[in-house]
């Protein structure tokens, strides 16, 4: 004999399994021991007790034995790329290794300034100013070019940061290739960098019409006549002087 469900019994049937369903991964994700954290792993710094002091300060730090599915990833991520020192995070679950991967990318000096506090610090490539903190970044400080200033070293600091954000890829050489930055008590700043491995000092002035000064300089180095040029006062560009 051949017994048929009814439509209603097999709804029953149906909704009852997907609801076992559903009580056994929430508890399969936070309560049950299977899925914990077996390992924190964390790359692209040294300084990886700092990431983890971080973290435990703001009451995020993921730990060995922690319910996988309580780990908050999000929050992980947002504290971290708080860090004035850090570029960028990311963090995220590995459910098969069941363990938290955290990869940072720290940021990289091209030159340092001190403050009016006394107190170093550092600009990147893209003209961002942080505080050096990782054992990485402390250890290139004696050989980075100095930024030193003669009038208000808040406002000059920001100038230099915004020419360093500012400069085009193809004059991205001036910045790796950097001696010393100095600004004068008018706000003028000074580069002393490389071009074609020769020594060249640029008085870029003031940050004011900084884009005509990157294109004027790009035209002048097109000249042939400008091949052994030593100095540029880009101050006025509409009447720069080539040494």
């Amino acid at each position: 004999m051949v017994y048929k469900l009814s439509n209603g019994f097999r709804r029953f049937l149906i909704s009852t399994l997907l609801i076992a369903s559903i009580f056994f991964a929430s508890y399969l994700l936070g309560w049950s021991s299977f899925l914990t954290v077996k390992d924190v792993q964390i790359s692209g710094t040294e300084s990886t007790s700092m990431i983890l002091t971080a973290l435990k300060s703001k009451n995020v730090e993921p730990v060995v034995g922690q319910k996988l599915a309580r780990v908050e990833i999000r929050s992980v991520k947002r504290v971290l790329s708080d860090l004035d020192w850090i570029a960028s995070a990311e963090a995220s679950r590995n459910w098969f290794a069941k363990k938290i991967e955290i990869q940072v990318l720290e940021r990289v000096a091209v030159a340092k300034a001190l403050t009016q506090s006394n107190s170093m610090v550092n600009f990147d490539s893209e003209g961002f100013i942080f505080n050096p903190t990782s054992i990485d970044q402390l250890k290139v400080q004696e050989a980075l070019p100095l930024v030193s200033t003669a009038g208000d070293s808040r406002k000059d600091l920001v100038d230099v940061a915004l020419l360093l954000k500012q400069i085009p890829a193809d004059l991205s050489y001036l910045v790796t290739d950097l001696d010393q930055i100095s600004v004068t008590q008018a706000g003028y700043i000074l580069m002393n960098t490389r071009i074609n491995s020769q020594e060249v000092r640029i008085n870029w002035g003031s940050i004011d019409q900084i884009d005509q000064k990157f294109s004027v300089l790009q035209a002048l180095l097109k000249l042939p006549e400008n091949k052994g040029i030593k100095q540029v006062d880009l101050s006025e560009p509409k009447a720069p002087i080539v040494k």
